[in-house]
């Protein structure tokens, strides 16, 4: 498990292990290789048992498991609506809408920022300010985005960033908002 453990914590979505609340501000949808794929759903699994037997929240690795079914090619939406029905706080609620609205703009899918503003709107009150608007500026830059229905291969966020810079200077409106814009909250 040692071996596990280490080819993991270099992706974030590890962090969903962790017995602390997930930060609301990381970015969980990275893509992985087959290997390391592998290794996050084995210990998803474990840690989920782990939580169960503890009689901890198991919202975390089961959030862990969606995210790996995805990266893995999977179909989510009944998982996320099974996960939604089960959560007990707004916090939770903030989390997995941010997540799914990740891993849907990581491969450029269209309800993905209908998600990430609903998770942005139920997070705002437990967010740090540093971390409100590194959400707000991600978020409004990556409104840039072409979505559609059909996947693109996964992105990181590094490249969604880039490629979203390019659209807004492209389109000529690096001083104006995209649709996602906060008006209220930056410039």
């Amino acid at each position: 498990m040692a071996g596990i453990q280490q080819t993991i914590s270099g992706h974030p979505a590890a962090d969903l292990l962790r017995p602390q609340q997930a930060s609301l501000a990381a970015w969980y949808a990275g893509p992985l290789a087959a290997g390391t794929l592998t290794d996050l759903q084995q210990a998803a699994a474990s840690g989920l048992q782990s939580r169960l037997c503890q009689g901890g929240s198991s919202f975390q690795p089961q959030l862990l498991q969606l995210v790996c079914r995805f990266l893995d090619g999977m179909e989510i939406e009944p998982g996320y609506r099974q996960l939604r029905a089960t959560l007990h706080d707004k916090r939770e609620m903030a989390l997995l809408e941010l997540v799914v609205g990740q891993l849907l703009i990581s491969r450029k899918l269209q309800p993905a920022t209908r998600h990430l503003e609903q998770g942005f709107r139920q997070a705002a009150g437990y967010l740090e300010s540093g971390d409100y608007f590194r959400l707000v500026r991600r978020h409004e830059l990556l409104g840039y985005l072409v979505l559609g229905e059909r996947p693109a291969m996964p992105q990181p966020l590094d490249v969604l960033l880039s490629e979203a810079a390019v659209i807004r200077r492209l389109r000529g409106d690096a001083g104006q908002r995209s649709e996602y814009a906060h008006h209220d909250t930056v410039g």
